[in-house]
């Protein structure tokens, strides 16, 4: 019987087929935002921006934080490290506004944020004023009435810059009434010629500088904000789409602890206590 020989399969062809040769030029635009389809407010830490004091981090050579050109009374943003000249300012447009009561632990035993947000200005009946001039509550900690303020930074060309959230206190929180007042008084006339309406806060633009203060104990610096023009509908369209979109974004967050707004009654009510961008 003849032995039968045993075949070794024949390696099959692999056809390689080339690739297409990448193009030579890739429209950004058109792919703008993709990534990010998925991310929320929560997911973002909102940059804070600050007026640069003597004990700041990043004014102090040993500190990783430290930027050689920054001087008290410049402008610092938190996130981007960016640092403004005080005297020279920025441009803002203001977004939003909501107040509140921002209950802190004593340094050393702070976590670095509020412990508690509060709303309701009725906390601040259950405090009495300390020897460190601190409203405090029974518990110990104390609070501060804190003006949050949602901006827009714009380049020297009215561009748009970064968001931000400038919180008002302290000596700084009777600037944050007088900016409100001046925003509540705006009036631009309407199209039809009948009278006039109070513009959206994100459709006006400021200029905010710093300057030193004083009192018989202390110095510091303060913000100075001056009203600088409106935006205009047409003309700077691309620039209200951003504007507008970082309003509707910061009511729908929940940075506070997921305030919801009462249009009838012009309240706002905490629902519940999550994380801070402090």
């Amino acid at each position: 019987m003849q032995n039968a020989q045993t075949q070794k399969p024949q390696a099959k062809e692999v056809e390689v087929k080339k690739q297409a040769p990448l193009p030579s030029k890739i429209d950004l635009e058109a792919a703008e935002g993709q990534g990010s389809e998925f991310v929320t407010a929560r997911d973002q830490k909102l940059p804070i921006l600050k007026i640069l004091y003597a004990n700041s981090p990043v004014l102090d050579e040993s500190d990783g934080k430290y930027i050689e050109t920054a001087k008290q009374g410049d402008i610092y943003s938190e996130t981007s490290g960016t640092v403004w000249k005080g005297k020279e300012g920025i441009y803002v447009v203001p977004c939003l506004f909501i107040n509140t009561f921002n209950e802190w632990k004593d340094k050393g035993e702070s976590i670095g944020r509020p412990v508690q947000i509060h709303t309701d200005p009725s906390i601040m009946s259950q405090t009495s004023r300390s020897d460190d001039n601190k409203d405090r509550l029974p518990n110990g900690n104390y609070v501060e009435d804190t003006g949050n303020h949602f901006v827009y930074i714009l380049d020297k060309n009215f561009q748009p810059v970064e968001q931000a959230l400038i919180a008002m206190k302290s000596t700084q929180k009777k600037k944050s009434k007088t900016w409100c007042s001046m925003m509540e008084s705006r009036r631009v006339p309407r199209k039809n010629g009948q009278g006039s309406f109070k513009p959206p806060y994100w459709s006006t633009v400021y200029k905010m500088t710093t300057t030193k203060e004083s009192n018989s104990q202390n110095s510091w610096y303060g913000w100075v904000i001056d009203f600088e023009k409106y935006l205009d509908g047409n003309k700077d369209l691309d620039l209200l789409k951003h504007t507008k979109t970082f309003y509707e974004s910061a009511m729908k967050s929940d940075i506070f602890g997921k305030i919801e707004f009462n249009e009838d009654n012009k309240e706002l009510k905490k629902v519940n206590n999550s994380s801070t961008p402090f």
